[in-house]
């Protein structure tokens, strides 16, 4: 029904604009290996901006002669820049019909409704639905967990957004959303009541990309970029392309991949040999094997010249868990990053990692998480760069803990060391 590549001059011809785009200024064309194909739409997110900046605009129907629907299919393809950071949060394009409704204005059932996508923290993906029945004055987030997993965008990475919305029957709560993230589906709500009256359909795109929030701890850190292209509406499913294929993922996995080489350049800390040999000990009642086999045949994980030692950790549930790796002193300042391996048993894997120095913490925790990146039940090099943790001067323990005092799948920890 409408096919939206950027191709044209200008590009906001075709699109059957109502207002926008706005912040003048803050979208531009780019072509060659950055864009998907043809030319993309690069949107700029500026320092400091929150709940506006980015791009928005609103796609009438009417003015790309597309009649109000009852159900319909919106796809896209959306790209953030390497290192991106997702702070709290941010919108994304979405369907809607009526008004629109946005900003804090809850749905009557006789005005309007809107169900754009969102990231959260770490790039976690909600949608974000303005309903009658939504619980606050605010959009309701809708995880897409679908089967058990939470799904994220990956900095750096094309991937491909699609989302399916079916009204509601006026009377009845029979509306649906559907989601997918590069081919998988991702959500599937039932049981939504978008209208109380038949005039109230989808007949707009809310085309809008900002990092908020009410408040500057939304804001974007620093200037930001994502990139977009190939928006498609259609009354069937429409999917990735396959003729992009690999495009999807040929760019970076952000500092995660999986081990296939040897890592050089690395002060070890567990794992292989090193002659300041740092030791392992547990806290909490979590179960903790220092020297055990993988499941599923895989052995020991040995490297190159590797001891075949590695842990495997159950976090208590209900309660804090860790390991912690002690040694001699280190100053931060000589190393560019630590770097460890991790085998996942369940993309539900998250743990935080902290630095100490005489048993007191130095610096702040990071969180990381299996079910952005890593591969389940492989072996998986984890890079995060030590400026994150924003460690005054020495450490001289590593400790992995629990991210909340909920359980998560075991996992495997091996091969800790810091990048030169």
């Amino acid at each position: 029904m409408f096919f939206g590549g950027f191709e044209t001059e200008p590009w906001t011809s075709d699109w059957g604009i109502d207002w926008g785009p706005e912040p003048a200024g803050n979208n531009s064309l780019i072509q060659g290996r950055e864009a998907l194909e043809g030319h993309s739409l690069r949107v700029k997110y500026s320092q400091g901006a929150f709940s506006g900046g980015g791009c928005q605009f609103l796609t009438d129907f009417s003015k790309i002669s597309i009649p109000p629907q009852e159900s319909l299919y919106l796809r896209y393809y959306v790209r953030f820049d390497p290192g991106f950071d997702f702070v709290k949060g941010g919108k994304l394009p979405g369907l809607a019909g009526g008004q629109g409704n946005t900003g804090g204005h809850k749905p009557n059932g006789r005005d309007g409704w809107s169900a754009r996508i969102m990231w959260r923290s770490d790039g976690k993906i909600v949608q974000y639905v303005y309903h009658p029945d939504q619980p606050g004055d605010y959009g309701e987030d809708f995880p897409w967990d679908f089967g058990g997993c939470p799904r994220f965008f990956r900095a750096g990475q094309w991937q491909c957004v699609e989302t399916f919305v079916k009204m509601n029957t006026p009377g009845k709560k029979d509306g649906m959303i559907v989601s997918w993230l590069d081919g998988d589906k991702a959500l599937e709500v039932t049981g939504l009541r978008f209208r109380d009256i038949p005039d109230i359909r989808i007949d707009k795109l809310e085309f809008e990309t900002f990092f908020g929030g009410g408040d500057a701890s939304w804001a974007s850190p620093r200037d930001q970029y994502s990139v977009f292209d190939n928006v498609v509406l259609a009354k069937d499913y429409i999917g990735p392309d396959p003729a992009l294929g690999a495009k999807l993922f040929e760019n970076s996995r952000e500092s995660v991949k999986s081990v296939t080489t040897p890592t050089h350049g690395v002060a070890a800390i567990y794992g292989f040999p090193d002659p300041h040999s740092w030791t392992v000990s547990t806290w909490s009642d979590g179960t903790y094997d220092l020297d055990g086999p993988l499941p599923n045949g895989m052995g020991m994980h040995l490297r190159a010249g590797g001891k075949g030692h590695n842990v495997l950790v159950k976090f208590p549930n209900g309660k804090w868990g860790g390991v912690q790796f002690d040694g001699r002193p280190v100053k931060a300042k000589k190393y560019q990053a630590v770097q460890l391996e991790v085998f996942p048993t369940g993309c539900d894997v998250e743990f935080r990692i902290r630095f100490e120095l005489n048993h007191r913490q130095v610096g702040i925790e990071k969180a990381v998480t299996a079910a952005r990146i890593w591969d389940v039940n492989q072996w998986n090099q984890v890079e995060v760069p030590l400026s994150d943790f924003q460690i005054p001067e020495q450490f001289d323990r590593v400790v992995i803990t629990s991210n909340s005092p909920k359980a998560v799948s075991p996992f495997y920890v091996d091969e800790i060391g810091l990048e030169k």
